[in-house]
Parts: structure tokens; sequence; C-alpha cells
């Protein structure tokens, strides 16, 4: 991902709002000046918003993990990934699935197996002469969730956590925004500057002064 459009903060005000973490996403890309989010590949979405992270935070998403041999806690971070790869699952003659996008996945009922059937509908391509099955959903799964393996750095034993990155992007981000939200607190308590004020002022400024007040300087 490029520089930024917008800055951070603007990209970042959309998670303050009331929504669940996949109406967040969209406000996220949106903010961004990605047209239509609905119509992205979450395949292609989850790599944007890693780039994302990477681009407002200056660090790559990680998570912490606990070994279950020794007790050691281990930093993994999610950094080279795959080139999105748009797949199809063939279904028989005539058609098949495609890989799902953000808005097939907007409104699905609650239960989880009329979820499934329902987006398996959404995904439908052509007329397949079989019926779509759950198992094709794997078939044409590019996105970034599922198992991270690594190794633990104390004893070397498997480690393996479950990963989803919407989740992980929306919850680093959000302590971003609480960080911008506790600078402009502190520059508007020392200087008496109006909100308009504060928020006009360059990232880096920001930061910075608000870095001198928590310091007594």
């Amino acid at each position: 991902m490029g520089p930024l459009a917008v800055r951070p903060a603007a990209v970042l005000a959309g998670l303050s709002e009331p929504g669940s973490e996949l109406e967040h996403v969209l406000a996220l890309l949106r903010a961004c000046s990605q047209d239509a989010p609905e119509m992205l590949a979450v395949a292609e979405g989850d790599r944007r918003l890693l780039a994302l992270h990477r681009a407002l935070t200056g660090r790559d998403v990680a998570l912490t993990v606990t070994c279950g041999g020794c007790s050691a806690e281990n930093e993994l971070t999610v950094t080279d990934v795959p080139e999105e790869a748009p797949r199809v699952a063939v279904c028989g003659a005539g058609g098949g699935v495609r890989a799902p996008t953000y808005g097939d996945l907007l409104d699905l009922p609650e239960d989880l197996e009329l979820a499934e059937a329902e987006l398996l509908r959404r995904c439908v391509v052509g007329a397949p002469a079989r019926a779509p099955r759950p198992e094709d959903l794997e078939l044409i799964d590019d996105s970034l969730a599922g198992p991270l393996v690594s190794a633990c750095v104390e004893c070397g034993a498997r480690l393996e956590v479950a990963l989803d990155i919407e989740q992980l992007v929306v919850a680093g981000l959000r302590q971003q925004l609480e960080r911008i939200d506790a600078e402009v607190h502190l520059l508007a308590r020392a200087y008496h500057w109006d909100l308009a004020t504060i928020e006009r002022l360059p990232d880096e400024r920001r930061t910075r002064l608000a870095e001198l007040v928590a310091e007594g300087r």
C-alpha cells in the first residue's frame, strides 16, 4: 500500500462508531479511498488490511502466544504472505463457486448452517451440474484466516494459533485510535486549543507535542 490519501486519524475515525467487525473493516477500506469495498474479495481485503495496519502503525500485525511446553511468551508477526490467487471450485459442467466478497458476508443468518448455505448460494456462478457443498468453500478460500505455525523461541516446540486478520487489524487499529485520542486530550488540556485546531495538526507534530507535554517540558 502506498502513501495514504487521507490522514491516519481520519481513516481510524470510523472505529469509534457503533458497528460490527465487518462494518468497521468496510469503513477502514472506504476511508482509504477504496471504492465499493463490498465488491472486494475477502482474500484481497485481508492483504490490504495488513498493509493498512503497517502504514498506520509502522509495524506488522503481531500476536502473543504462550508455549504449552515451557510457558515462554512468543510474539508471532504476520509479515510475508502470498499474493492473492483467485480461485473457483468447479461443481460439474456449467458452473461452480467463486471466492466470497465482503458484500457476500453482509446480513448472513445468525445460524451457522443457514449462513453457510446462504453464502454458498450467493457465490454460485453459472449453472453447476451438482449442488455446491460446504467443502467447496474450503477449495476457494484464499483468505489469511487459519492456523499460524511457528516454533517456540525458548524450547523449539511447535506453536500453532488460529489467525483472524480482520480481528487482529481492527483491534490493533483501535489501540492506535486510543493513542491518538490520548494525544489530543493531552494537548487540549495543556494548550487549551479547540478540537478542530488539534485535529488539523500533522500527525507527527501532534505526537511530538503530546510527548513534550507528557514529559512535563
